[in-house]
């Protein structure tokens, strides 16, 4: 793996003694209806600048095996302590990536934690260690209330400046070898910070929101859940709308394939595939939606792998790439413009292949064919062209 690479760490091992019930913390459901370590996990396995994203539950773990955990890989390296924990899955990841792979920890009871927030600190991570100033970087919420100590007793004997104070939190990030090396040497550690400038590195620190808070007591759930039910919070469903075009002309002696379906026809679609311009357009839509390039990119025309290809299967190896990232189709909408054959009649088996295709329901997909009325190259019979659009949500 190469040294830019990026991979999360999900460390979820522990019992969760203080919230006082018999499951652990991180597979309570929250108000969301998906547990808290699907809340979390579904949050990082959605950003497309982390690599890899690891779960790291304990050897005999009855829950995780049974949770809907996206691309999230399951590691059974879970110890006694969380340092052991992340120590136990930062050496199983050494095996193959390479110490200069920027990692990033973060507790599994902290589901409030932003995109936004986690891709800054990746950002930050990298500035940081190409300048030399630092090993890595953590995000952290400052302190804005009157800190004071008290003694065994109850008494306040101190008043304690709140000026540079922070609420350590996370994703932290470091490179794997110096983080492993630390945690190896510190391994009292209660986070990777501690480990890192007990090691003598230095850590930068990037403020984070006071709600990005690590779920401990009951209290706290019900703080999350209040947050996660509340109208109008920034965390919001993120929607993205994708266009796809594709046009292809006609050639005799080639199958009629649109969006999957044979069509009886005197003329077939000219291509280097099997010139299904319907999928091709679907392809383009999802693919730019996600900001996953264009079908070209991915299988170019110069390749002779692609010739004859179903674009079936161009659109579900499409499709698969999108879909780890977290995306979701919510619709699909397109309109053929084809003088000949008539399409009509093929409309609701064209739909079911689609939707067959990305594994939808077949309600989520409209097909409408035009003629044009005579106009343009599709009106003189010499192709056909489409358009496609499709909403994209996570």
């Amino acid at each position: 793996m190469p040294e830019t690479s990026t991979i999360a760490i999900i460390p979820a091992a522990g019992v969760g003694s203080r919230m006082g019930v018999e499951t652990p913390k991180q597979y309570l459901r929250l108000a969301g209806g998906k547990t808290m370590l699907e809340t979390t996990t579904g949050i990082f396995c959605a950003i497309a600048e982390i690599d890899r994203v690891v779960v790291a539950v304990s050897p005999g773990d009855p829950y995780a095996g049974n949770l809907d955990l996206g691309r999230a890989e399951l590691f059974r390296t879970g110890g006694e302590s969380r340092a052991q924990t992340v120590t136990q899955t930062l050496a199983a990841l050494a095996v193959e990536a390479a110490p200069g792979t920027l990692v990033l920890v973060h507790d599994a009871a902290r589901p409030l934690v932003r995109r936004s927030d986690i891709l800054a600190l990746i950002g930050k991570a990298g500035e940081v260690i190409r300048e030399g100033s630092a090993a890595g970087a953590v995000l952290a919420a400052p302190v804005h209330d009157t800190v004071k100590r008290a003694d065994g007793t109850g008494i306040l004997t101190e008043d304690i400046s709140r000026e540079g104070l922070y609420r350590i939190a996370t994703p932290q990030a470091f490179r794997l070898g110096e983080l492993l090396a630390a945690l190896l040497g510190c391994p009292q550690a209660t986070d990777e910070s501690s480990a890192m400038r007990a090691a003598g590195s230095a850590v930068a620190v990037l403020e984070c929101p006071a709600d990005n808070i690590k779920v401990t007591r009951p209290e706290d759930l019900a703080f999350v859940n209040r947050l996660i039910n509340r109208e109008g919070e920034e965390r919001t469903m993120d929607i993205r709308i994708g266009l796809g075009y594709d046009s292809h002309r006609f050639a005799s002696g080639r199958k009629f394939i649109l969006g999957g379906v044979e069509i009886p026809s005197e003329m077939g679609l000219a291509g280097h595939s099997d010139a299904d311009a319907l999928l091709h357009a679907v392809t383009d839509a999802i693919l730019g939606a996600a900001k996953r390039g264009n079908i070209g990119v991915l299988f170019p025309d110069t390749n002779p792998k692609y010739e004859g290809a179903d674009s079936g299967k161009l659109l579900r190896a499409a499709w698969d790439l999108v879909r780890t990232d977290g995306w979701r189709i919510g619709n699909l909408d397109c309109v053929v413009i084809a003088q000949k054959p008539k399409l009509n009649p093929h409309v609701p088996a064209i739909c079911a292949s689609i939707a067959a295709i990305l594994e939808i329901d077949p309600e989520r997909v409209s097909v409408k064919p035009k003629t044009n009325e005579g106009m343009g190259f599709e009106g003189r019979m010499e192709g056909v062209s489409v358009q496609a659009s499709v909403l994209l949500t996570r």
